[in-house]
């Protein structure tokens, strides 16, 4: 039977905009880093639905229904999960490709295993004597070994079946090889795509390699970089550098440093600046504005200072425009790049002279233009370059301002710069249909059902600590709410704590509702793990009286059979310290 490879739904996964599905529906509003807006699933005066887009998840907190975008979809359109996905992947530009095989998942498994073994021998190589210059340049260029162990960075020396030779034992099918991207082919001979390279591994946001780009290193080659072409798991316009290490940063300083190259990315990172994203290899796209808006609305460009970094800055300020994020520039002196840059002067000139001056992205295209300088007949071209830009921007306050301030700068009335904006706006009629109330949220109020979703809580935290003390310490027959119970040992399993992926293990509409909501409360990260304790502490309280209520009815059976109790009450005497210890 044809199906959607899992790859497949993952990549629309992550780059679904969850604001943008669920506003063809619903009129949204913002309130702080979330939008609310009246339920499309119940009847309601006052709205209780909330969309998260840092998490990529909906909850109504009137009918409880929750989940993901696709969850939304199939919910709001009555439709199967398929039909979801095919919708969405049609709404966002991703290529739906039904698999006749059933063993697709076996598929992306060796592709995902292939690029994983290409990066160990790369990265061993890199700390071995033939990757001992590569390696040297490296440090020389400023990274030290801790950043090139973390980002697992490597070295392909020269050679057309480096990797080939080392990869041959595993017998992967002639497809798996093909489809890999890292190989080339003759007549009669397959041969390694990368040689005489500097290689940065590429991830999804799972952490999973799926490609690489790499750096010529000692030879001639016309082409200083080259990545891995697109594949079943790597498509260029979808994937940033990085974003997989540096995501929780982002998500933290509630912006993120957008820049171009691996060295740059990795510059600033090693330098203390931690919420910082690249480009892998391509322009920027809107698909990037939907992976990087879950994140944070507010984007830093630290693009090269030549003349193609200023070009590509300006282009993607009016792509992050246009998808409602706001961007600043910041210029980089002397036409250095950001790596440079960091590290001739470190993190404290590039936070006082490059973070806090940044520019206006409107600011930024005029000096750069020497709009000041022109003829009035070249102002009027580059006037019209800019508000072709501006007349894509659907938020009316962006397009507002923008007009005011390219009136402020020829000092001329706004109703002439409106007259030169001349191309319409795509407005979207925003509806929501009513169904009946559902059930409403189950209510948990004993002490140990609190517990139980304090549990749940720690689980979906970015804490991780906190999780492992939950990991190692919780034992699951402590858990008696069996709905609360089945949630745990499904979230006992996970490994990251992303929301989509979460909320997507589960296919019961009252387990997403716990989840949805669990995962719309605010972090709390600072009190995360002391919740942890008490959780694990009253449970294990709940589990030492449940055994004290045991052992009382085993000793009135054995009384009523003159039987000896005295070992059974000195028992329950220990548990009775346990509980007030």
């Amino acid at each position: 039977m044809a199906k959607i490879p899992q790859d497949t739904i993952d990549r629309i996964r992550d780059s679904a905009d969850i604001v943008d599905v669920v506003s063809r529906h619903v009129d949204l509003t913002k309130r702080g880093r979330n939008f609310f807006g009246l339920c499309p699933f119940h009847n309601e005066k006052t709205p209780s639905f909330s969309v998260a887009p840092d998490k990529g998840i909906y909850h109504c907190f009137g009918c409880g229904n929750g989940g993901s975008a696709l969850n939304f979809i199939m919910e709001i359109e009555k439709i199967s999960f398929v039909e979801a996905v095919t919708q969405l992947g049609k709404q966002i530009g991703i290529e739906i490709e039904l698999s006749g095989r059933d063993d697709s998942n076996e598929f992306f498994g060796k592709l995902y295993e292939i690029h994983q073994l290409a990066t160990e021998l790369f990265h061993k190589t890199l700390f071995s004597d033939r990757g001992q210059k590569a390696k040297e340049y490296l440090l020389k260029r400023g990274l030290n070994e801790e950043s090139l162990k973390l980002f697992k960075v490597g070295f392909v020396p020269e050679g057309s079946s480096y990797l080939f030779d080392s990869i041959k034992s595993k017998n992967y099918d002639k497809e798996i090889i093909e489809k890999s991207g890292l190989f080339g082919f003759s007549k009669s001979k397959t041969y390694d795509r990368f040689r005489s390279r500097i290689m940065f591994p590429i991830s999804n946001t799972a952490g999973k390699i799926i490609a690489f780009g790499g750096r010529i290193f000692e030879k001639d080659d016309p082409a200083k970089y080259m990545n891995s072409p697109e594949t079943p798991l790597y498509k260029k316009s979808e994937i940033f550098y990085g974003l997989d290490i540096t995501r929780d940063a982002i998500r933290k300083k509630e912006s993120a440093i957008l820049v171009e190259g691996y060295t740059d990315l990795i510059q600033l990172y090693q330098a203390g600046i931690k919420n910082v994203v690249a480009v892998s290899g391509t322009a920027f796209t809107n698909k990037h504005v939907n992976q990087i808006r879950r994140f944070t609305s507010n984007v830093y460009l630290c693009y090269d200072g030549d003349l193609a970094g200023i070009n590509a800055a300006k282009k993607a300020g009016y792509a992050l425009l246009k998808g409602g994020l706001d961007s600043k520039v910041i210029v980089i002196p002397d036409g250095l790049d950001p790596d440079d840059w960091i590290n001739r002067d470190g993190k404290d000139t590039f936070e006082s002279n490059g973070i806090d001056k940044s520019i206006e992205l409107l600011k930024f295209h005029l000096i750069t233009s020497n709009y000041t300088k022109k003829s009035p007949s070249e102002r009027s071209i580059i006037m019209d370059e800019i508000l072709r830009e501006v007349s894509e921007v659907q938020n009316p306050l962006i397009r507002q301002d923008f007009i005011k301030k390219l009136a402020l700068v020829d000092r001329i009335e706004e109703n002439e710069v409106l007259q030169k904006l001349t191309v319409q706006m795509k407005k979207g009629n925003y509806e929501y249909s009513k169904h009946e109330n559902k059930t409403k949220e189950t209510s948990y109020s004993s002490t140990h059902e609190k517990a139980e979703l304090g549990i749940i809580k720690v689980l979906v935290s970015n804490d991780e600590d906190a999780r492992n003390l939950i990991k190692e310490n919780l034992k699951i027959n402590q858990i008696k709410n069996p709905k609360l119970n089945k949630l745990i040992e499904v979230l006992l399993k996970t490994k990251e704590a992303n929301p989509v992926e979460i909320i997507s293990s589960f296919n019961s509409s009252e387990e997403r509702e716990i989840i949805s909501k669990t995962l719309m409360d605010e972090d709390n990260t600072s009190s995360i793990t002391q919740m942890a304790q008490e959780c694990l502490k009253t449970l294990k309280k709940v589990s030492i009286k449940e055994k004290i209520k045991q052992l009382r009815i085993k000793i009135r059976e054995m009384e009523s059979k003159d039987q000896d109790t005295t070992d059974l009450m000195k028992e329950i005497v220990e548990m009775q310290k346990l509980l007030h210890a």
